[in-house]
C-alpha cells in the first residue's frame, strides 16, 4: 500500500507543478488534507492516456474564421524559468506572435491576448475568447519539470470539440524539431474549462531540459514551431484528421 501511494504521489507531483504554472491559485493546506485529496481525487491528477480519445472519436472544432492566440504568462509572471536564456513568458510571446503572423497571412482573423510583456489574468484571457464568434482558442506555453531530463511536446484539451484540434496541432508540432511525443491529454486548466470556444493549451518543449532548451532559445527553431502550430490550426480549419 505504501509503495502504491508513493507511485500515486510521484505521478501527481508533475500535475501540481504544471497546474501552478497555468492556473496559479496557490492555497496552503495541511499535509494530511493534501494526502486526503490525493487519495480521494487521484484520477483527476493523472494524465488521461492517448487511448482515451482514439482517432476515430476525435471531434471537430466546427467552422471558425477567428483564432485567439494566447501567449502564456507575462509581466510579473515569468512562467517557467529556463536552464539558460529567456524565460517562458518571452519564448511564449515570441512564438505566439509568429503564429499570429502566419495565420493572418492565411486569411484568418487573429486576436492576441497580449502583444508585449505585460500581465493578463486567466479570467481576462477567457473573456477575450468568449467574446469572439466562430473562434478557437490556442494557448502557447513552454514546459518545466523538476526532473531535468523531462522532454517533449504535449497538447491539452478539455471540451470534446477541442480534441481533434489538439491532435492536429500535436501531430504538426512534432515535426518542428526532434523531441518526444507526450501526446494529447485531457486536463481542466482554467483557460480550457471556462472557455466556451474550442480551446487547447500547447506545451511546446521543456526549458528545464538543457538540451531541449538550447533549441527553444533559437529563434529559427521557434519559427519552425510557430509554423507547425499554425499548420495544425489550418489542418483543423480544413477538416483534416491527424
Amino acid at each position: 500500500m505504501i509503495a502504491r501511494f508513493a507511485t500515486w504521489f510521484l505521478r501527481c507531483e508533475r500535475f501540481f507543478e504544471m497546474h501552478r504554472q497555468v492556473d496559479p491559485e496557490p492555497k496552503r493546506r495541511p499535509f494530511f488534507a493534501v494526502l486526503l485529496v490525493l487519495a480521494v481525487l487521484l484520477p483527476a491528477c493523472e494524465t488521461v492516456p492517448d487511448r482515451f480519445v482514439p482517432s476515430g472519436r476525435l471531434q471537430p472544432a466546427g467552422f471558425f474564421d477567428t483564432v485567439v492566440v494566447d501567449a502564456g504568462h507575462g509581466g510579473h509572471d515569468p512562467g517557467a524559468r529556463a536552464a539558460v536564456g529567456k524565460s517562458e513568458k518571452h519564448l511564449a510571446l515570441d512564438t505566439a506572435r509568429r503564429v499570429a503572423t502566419i495565420l493572418r497571412r492565411s486569411g484568418l482573423r487573429v486576436i492576441e491576448t497580449r502583444t508585449s510583456d505585460y500581465f493578463v489574468t486567466l479570467d481576462q484571457r477567457v473573456r477575450i475568447s468568449n467574446r469572439q464568434r466562430n473562434a478557437i482558442f490556442v494557448s502557447i506555453h513552454y514546459n518545466w519539470a523538476r526532473r531535468a531530463r523531462a522532454s517533449g511536446v504535449e497538447t491539452f484539451f478539455y471540451g470534446p470539440r477541442s480534441s481533434r484540434l489538439a491532435a492536429n496541432i500535436q501531430s504538426k508540432a512534432l515535426g518542428a524539431y526532434r523531441t518526444k511525443n507526450r501526446g494529447i491529454k485531457y486536463r481542466g486548466f482554467y483557460v480550457l474549462r471556462n472557455n466556451r470556444r474550442p480551446a487547447v493549451l500547447c506545451e511546446l518543449g521543456f526549458v528545464s531540459n538543457a538540451g531541449e532548451n538550447s533549441k527553444l532559445q533559437n529563434p529559427a527553431v521557434r519559427q519552425r514551431i510557430a509554423e507547425a502550430v499554425a499548420a495544425g490550426i489550418l489542418a483543423e480549419r480544413n477538416g483534416l484528421n491527424p
